[in-house]
């Protein structure tokens, strides 16, 4: 019994080392997106303002790609919604191993937005940009990566009371639990 467990995860083994660098090989395209001319330690993107962004893509793989389109998505009430505040087609803009292209577009920011947290007394959104592309004749494809986003003017999130209404609960039952069980032991006794 012994032998075949061996054999069989030797089997595994060699099958799984054999594939390996076949599947390594051909590895599909990815892009790097990467927001060019950042000030200090965040972009800053005023609420209510419209400011321009420029975003570096980069080509990591080998095959030619084509751009398509490009669109940015904010999630403006934190309620994990994303909405789509900027699209706009990029043409068809070949990109080759290494080549990089500069998308520049200007980012309308709603003047209602809320802030989930404030870094450098500045709140903070989340951006997220999604680049389509097509590997030449190939599917199309899309990469994405999200941003942090100074927000100058933003709203602050309110705090969440209903978790400390949810923990007074708690406490509240649980005591009423012990005092109980006290009560009933004295009886007893």
């Amino acid at each position: 019994m012994v032998n075949w467990s061996r054999n069989i995860l030797i089997l595994i083994i060699v099958t799984i080392a054999v594939t390996l660098p076949q599947t390594h090989a051909q590895t599909p395209p990815a892009l790097s997106l990467t927001l060019i001319g950042q000030v200090g330690p965040q972009y800053v993107t005023p609420a209510g303002q419209t400011t321009e962004l420029k975003l570096e893509i980069v080509n990591m793989a080998p095959p030619r790609i084509l751009l398509l389109q490009g669109e940015a998505y904010l999630e403006p009430n934190l309620n994990g919604t994303w909405q789509l505040i900027h699209a706009e087609s990029m043409g068809s803009f070949s990109l080759t191993y290494l080549e990089s292209a500069i998308w520049t577009f200007n980012l309308a920011m709603p003047s209602y937005i809320r802030a989930a947290n404030v870094t450098n007394d500045v709140p903070q959104v989340d951006l997220l940009i999604r680049v389509h592309y097509q590997v030449v004749d190939g599917p199309q494809r899309a990469d994405q990566r999200e941003f942090l986003l100074g927000v100058p003017g933003a709203t602050l999130q309110a705090p969440n009371n209903q978790i400390w209404f949810a923990l007074a609960g708690i406490i509240v039952v649980v005591t009423f639990a012990v005092v109980y069980g006290v009560m009933k032991r004295r009886r007893r006794g």
